[in-house]
């Protein structure tokens, strides 16, 4: 198994150890959930709503773990601190979860996030038939995920989105989706999506900016005739679209694009700056 694990440093039910002490396939062993947290600046960019996500995952799975989100943070901050790394994304698993005493993993993961030129003009995405089994739990799904890696790997794109058997486009791999039309931003009911933290962040920051937004099924049609897409996510953050399989979107371009982009990262610097530890 591919080792993600990076630094010097990760957590194991709140005790530290070597990262060349890491054990993957312990890491991963089922029932488990997770969720990966950016860190800018020492700061772990929405933590609140990460981790109440992650409750709501262990939750439906049918489980339920002693959860305290403060104390979980406090992990966090303290893996930052022995790593003394300020700008990555940690990832935060608990497995075992049928057990009586489940395992917390905390631990930073090799990170990718778009450079510049992907930022202005946007990145290629292929559609993929396929949809989570449960897209309200945010599970370690390594058979779900390793057909769709290799597809978007073979076809040079940045993301899959996922095509489910009623024609309906839903939501990226590893992020959602907006469409922009006339003026008008449309995505994927929240019943049918895995709700991303960026995702839930940009619907309020829309409103903020007086645009309408709807929650509909999006089939492969409706999605060809939009003006364009963007993708939402904890690595990407607000990220245009710049192709989707063979057909061309002048996303990174429209005014609607680059008001969402703006404010979006406006927000993240402001909370940034309210939540630095100095």
């Amino acid at each position: 198994m591919h080792r993600e694990i990076e630094k010097d440093y990760f957590l194991l039910n709140e005790a530290s150890y070597p990262t060349s002490q890491f054990d993957p396939e312990k890491a991963i062993e089922y029932p488990s959930v997770y969720e990966v947290v950016r860190v800018i600046d020492g700061v772990p960019i929405f933590w609140e709503a990460h981790l109440d996500r992650m409750k709501k995952s262990v939750s439906l799975l049918g489980y339920d773990f002693p959860f305290e989100s403060h104390l979980i943070y406090a992990q966090l901050l303290k893996l930052i601190e022995i790593n003394q790394v300020l700008n990555y994304n940690i990832k935060i698993v608990i497995n075992h979860l049928d057990e009586a005493q489940p395992n917390l993993y905390i631990f930073f993961i090799t990170s990718h996030y778009p450079d510049r030129e992907e930022l202005t003009q946007g990145v290629p995405v292929i559609l993929y038939q396929a949809e989570r089994k449960n897209p309200h739990a945010k599970v370690i799904a390594t058979d779900f995920r390793a057909p769709i890696t290799k597809a978007i790997r073979e076809a040079s794109a940045y993301e899959a989105l996922l095509v489910n058997q009623d024609n309906e486009v839903t939501e990226g791999s590893r992020s959602n989706f907006f469409l922009v039309k006339q003026g008008h931003f449309y995505t994927a009911p929240t019943s049918k999506v895995l709700e991303g933290v960026t995702r839930k962040c940009v619907l309020s920051l829309l409103k903020r900016l007086g645009y309408p937004c709807t929650e509909q099924p999006i089939t492969k049609e409706f999605l060809q005739s939009a003006e364009g897409l963007f993708l939402t996510g904890t690595s990407p953050g607000v990220l245009p679209v710049s192709k989707v399989g063979k057909q061309m979107f002048d996303s990174a371009d429209l005014k609607e694009v680059q008001d969402i982009q703006s404010l979006y990262d406006h927000f993240v610097k402001t909370y940034v700056e309210v939540n630095k530890i100095s």
